[in-house]
């Protein structure tokens, strides 16, 4: 997919010296140790491999390969994708196979490596997206992947993975699989053969704190998103995981809100993310409704330099607005009265508590008694 894309690199220009003096290394050693002629022959004709590989359709960024000096390297590279690839496919077809997770730490790079247990990688396809990021590893002829335990103990030291889980819309032929980062991460992604595996690699990159809006469903339960994305079937949708362990679908993602809801239709909502934030659970468009109530009185209240845009807003609002609303609006003024000067309606401030069955608080009586 990518030979027709190639990243610079920098080859040292005394290369031919450094490849005649490993040659000539070689020789020696073949000579001192006859009994292991077949070893070294094997290891030089992988060397060989390698860099041609390096050096023809796979190049690396200086950065990513200073920072793989350090890791190790088990079975023959196949394929390297560039950094942060946007889709990476490859492997080999197979039917009713296996994987086994495991995760490994050297530093500031981590990886996760999906083994197969066979000599080629299973047949995948890996895409990388953004807000919060994301790779989904979806595996056609896999039955199953057995995430380890050890799984559980990484992520509690991770730097950069939140959790890694199998997505419910996983089936007996095809099994997805998604990790979700935690903080950012430049993310590499190799394939490897003898044995078969597929690697990801995270590696040190800039913090993005853009914000973006995306055009998402509601969520929904494991049981439940099947039934619920048969709307959406043949669509390029992403499917994450809330804040409570739910999922839905995100359709799209776009810059600014206005055109997110130009976009948004039915039943699907708009939701404002920035960098990394997890994505809110939102089971009913009631839930969404009151969040987007109540953000609007919080930038409001950010934005306000008197009290009476806010006093309006509760006049207007706060006797339809729900019990749990009503809270949440009342200790929005108690801290906003709390940092004005300004001469206040007092009465009207006592009357919201009453209208929402509250107690006036002592020191809106204080000055009621003034």
């Amino acid at each position: 997919m990518g030979s027709n894309h190639h990243i610079p690199v920098d080859l040292p220009d005394d290369l031919d010296e450094i490849i005649q003096r490993g040659i000539d290394e070689g020789k020696k050693t073949v000579a001192r140790r006859r009994r292991v002629k077949r070893t070294v022959m094997r290891s030089a004709c992988s060397l060989i491999v390698v860099m041609g590989l390096f050096m023809g359709s796979i190049n690396l960024s200086p950065a990513f390969a200073a920072a793989m000096e350090d890791v190790p390297i088990l079975g023959q590279l196949v394929r390297m994708f560039g950094k942060d690839w946007s889709v990476a496919e490859g492997g080999v077809a197979t039917d009713g196979g296996t994987a086994t997770v495991t995760m490994e730490r050297d530093g500031d790079t981590e990886q996760m490596r999906l083994d197969f247990a066979k000599e080629d990688a299973a047949a995948y396809r890996a895409e990388f997206a953004s807000y919060p990021k994301t790779i989904t590893i979806t595996l056609p002829g896999t039955a199953s992947v057995d995430i380890l335990s050890e799984i559980t103990r990484a992520q509690d030291t991770s730097q950069y993975i939140k959790s890694v889980y199998v997505l419910p819309t996983s089936t007996s032929e095809t099994t997805a699989l998604q990790l979700e980062l935690e903080n950012d991460a430049a993310v590499q992604i190799e394939e490897y053969k003898a044995p078969g595996s597929l690697v990801i690699r995270l590696l040190p990159t800039d913090i993005q704190l853009d914000t973006i809006y995306s055009v998402r469903t509601l969520s929904f339960s494991g049981q439940e998103i099947q039934a619920a994305l048969a709307p959406y079937a043949g669509q390029d949708i992403r499917i994450l995981q809330d804040d409570q362990g739910g999922f839905f679908a995100e359709l799209a993602q776009y810059d600014t809100r206005e055109d997110a809801m130009a976009a948004a239709s039915g039943d699907v909502i708009v939701e404002e993310r920035t960098g990394n934030d997890v994505p809110v659970c939102f089971e009913t468009m009631e839930q969404y409704q009151s969040s987007q109530f109540l953000d609007a009185y919080y930038q409001l209240l950010l934005s306000s330099f008197t009290a009476e845009p806010v006093l309006d807003f509760l006049d207007e609002h706060l006797a339809s607005a729900s019990p749990e609303e009503q809270d949440v609006l009342l200790k929005g003024l108690y801290g906003f009265i709390q940092d004005s000067d300004e001469g206040l309606d007092w009465q009207q401030i006592a009357s919201f508590y009453k209208t929402a069955g509250q107690d006036v608080p002592g020191y809106v009586q204080q000055h009621l008694k003034q």
